[in-house]
């Protein structure tokens, strides 16, 4: 699909959006409350509508894309209850309708980025609740990865095939392991978590998956890597937050750097520039 084509799916997708979100807003008897839209780029490009609840409350009526990873979001936010996350107020699943607890505009970029990892690593042993249908499972995910880096030599030309030979063999290792051991969120990052006024911070999205904390805190050395610096500095600072968020989500280091590695070469395989995934890639191995 050419760019013009993703500009105008992209407008297509807004307008019914849009109009989504109106009957919604007439359906449930919303109020809109301050700015028409919020920015929704760090939450999949979802249509964010403050509003005001028929008894008053801050809330946001959000519409999400229609892409894996949103269908069962509701779920899990019923599962969590308000606990590490924001509460659930009401949902249409069909239409990817949630109506959701407001947090307030600040997330974890606000914070230094190792009080984040911190954060982060709490954060995912409050979510974590016993594995159970219907959201999907790591391991499944795992072997159609395994599968895809398999055959994926065509990346060579631009990401050093040492590392997508290492991912494939971390993925073999790490498929031994029991990997669909708790509902997590998929990616928990910096900027799906944020400040709010009942606790210090909370998790604004789901994207569930039965998974492993290792696998879910790898977005957490991926982004706001231009603060860390390059080469050794970058390999530094990536050592110690995988010490704090390990030592936060009482998670496994070596596990997370393994994670890193096969993770970073699934982005590299699926997008068009590998250069910054390349220098990831060398800081996160030990030694590097």
């Amino acid at each position: 699909m050419t760019s013009r084509d993703d500009a105008t799916a992209d407008s297509a997708w807004a307008d019914r959006a849009r109009a989504t979100a109106r009957r919604y807003l007439a359906a449930w008897e919303l109020a809109p409350d301050g700015d028409e839209e919020i920015d929704g780029e760090a939450d999949d490009g979802a249509l964010l509508r403050p509003v005001r609840t028929p008894a008053g409350e801050a809330a946001v009526l959000r519409v999400s894309r229609p892409v894996p990873g949103t269908e069962h979001e509701h779920l899990a936010l019923r599962l969590w209850g308000g606990r590490g996350a924001v509460r659930l107020l009401r949902a249409e699943p069909a239409e990817r309708v949630l109506l959701l607890e407001r947090t307030r505009a600040e997330d974890l970029h606000s914070v230094p980025v190792l009080e984040a990892c911190r954060v982060l690593g709490e954060l995912a042993g409050v979510l974590a609740r016993p594995p159970r249908p219907p959201f999907p499972p790591l391991s499944g995910l795992a072997r159609g990865w395994l599968a895809e880096l398999e055959g994926a030599a065509e990346l060579d030309a631009r990401f050093p095939r040492r590392f997508r030979l290492q991912a494939v063999a971390a993925l073999r290792r790490l498929l031994r392991d029991d990997l669909d051991a708790v509902l997590l969120p998929a990616d928990l990052h910096y900027g799906a978590v944020r400040a709010a006024d009942r606790a210090p911070w909370l998790v604004v999205r789901a994207e569930p998956v039965l998974a492993v904390p290792e696998f879910a805190l790898v977005p957490a050395l991926r982004d706001r890597t231009a603060e860390a610096g390059r080469g050794g500095a970058l390999a530094a600072a990536l050592e110690d937050r995988l010490e704090a968020l390990a030592l936060a989500a009482d998670a496994d280091a070596d596990r997370l750097r393994a994670w890193a590695l096969v993770r970073f070469a699934l982005t590299a395989h699926r997008g068009p520039d590998a250069t910054g995934l390349v220098q990831l890639c060398k800081a996160v191995q030990r030694g590097a």
